[in-house]
């Protein structure tokens, strides 16, 4: 009979052997990249790296830059409300002038009503223009000024890009003049090292001179935003509540000057009129103080503008 040798080992019928792991073509890219050495580039190679970048920013970046600040100067240098808020006070006073009341003992004085009512409607007119033609040219050159301040910032971000490269650049070398100094031992080495050193503090500190403008546009684009806020803020004012406010005041003035001519003015004909000259008030109170929030903000940004301009000239 013939006789069956067994295997020592324990084994299923039917199983498979286990399959082979095999790395992915991902995992082994990945150790061959590990396994090669990056070379550390020289303190002199960073240096030379960074100079080129200054270089750059100084003879092309900058000046772009200056030319657009330039063009952003011109466009915010015409906003002059001096004849809006002229207007505006002139309308206040016309308003607060009128007397509704005759004096004790004396008849309505129509005469002299009919001159003030004359006053109102004036001044009405006048801020009637200027209104207008401040809210035509926000409207038309909105737009533009926007595509003015994305090219200031679309400039100064890649700038900083640039300077912030550099700077790393710089770090990486002192960190290597650092090592070298510690094993250099002959004192020509000692002040080869010293004086790259020197190099690498002078481009440094261009460097953060090119950052300092980018900070510069930065502020003087918070400032421009808030402007253009402001003046829509401004034009809803005046076309939306002190324009409406005037025109009833002076319909009800019209009335009551019309009235004259036949009879004294009736005590619920005047009240509705102090009404009005009341709402009038409050809305070109509000359009002052808003007036006012806006030309203190085109100042601030004119100083900015000023500022930054100032940061450019050492890089010239």
């Amino acid at each position: 009979m013939t006789e069956f040798m067994t295997s020592t080992g324990e084994s299923k019928p039917g199983a498979l052997p286990e399959p082979r792991q095999r790395p992915s073509r991902t995992a082994a890219l990945s150790a061959a990249a590990k396994s090669i050495a990056t070379p550390m580039r020289s303190a002199s190679a960073l240096a030379s790296s960074a100079h080129q970048v200054l270089h750059g920013l100084e003879s092309r970046r900058v000046p772009r830059l200056g030319q657009v600040r330039e063009r952003v100067q011109q466009a915010e240098a015409g906003w002059d409300l001096r004849e809006l808020e002229q207007a505006l006070h002139a309308l206040q006073e016309a308003s607060a002038a009128v007397d509704f009341l005759p004096g004790r003992g004396r008849s309505f004085p129509a005469a002299e009503f009919r001159r003030q009512a004359g006053m109102v409607g004036g001044a009405a007119k006048r801020l009637a223009h200027a209104s207008l033609h401040f809210i035509g040219r926000h409207a038309a050159e909105g737009t533009a000024t926007r595509l003015l301040w994305a090219e200031l910032m679309m400039e100064s971000r890649a700038i900083d890009k640039r300077v912030r490269q550099g700077l790393a650049w710089l770090r990486e070398m002192e960190q290597e003049l650092a090592t070298r100094r510690a094993a250099a031992t002959a004192e020509v080495s000692q002040r080869a090292l010293q004086e790259l050193g020197r190099r690498g503090e002078a481009l440094a500190d261009k460097l953060h001179l090119v950052q300092g403008v980018c900070g510069a546009a930065r502020a003087a684009r918070n400032l421009g935003d808030q402007a253009q806020a402001h003046r829509s803020a401004l034009g809803t004012l005046l076309q939306e509540e002190v324009r409406p406010a005037s025109v009833r005041l002076q319909q009800q003035l019209q009335a009551l000057v019309e009235a004259c001519d036949v009879r004294a003015p009736e005590p619920a004909q005047l009240l509705v009129a102090i009404d009005s000259r009341h709402a009038l008030e409050v809305a070109a109170t509000r359009a002052a103080a808003e007036l006012q929030h806006l030309q203190a903000l085109q100042g601030e940004l004119a100083t900015q503008l000023g500022w930054m301009a100032q940061k450019e000239k050492p890089l010239g």
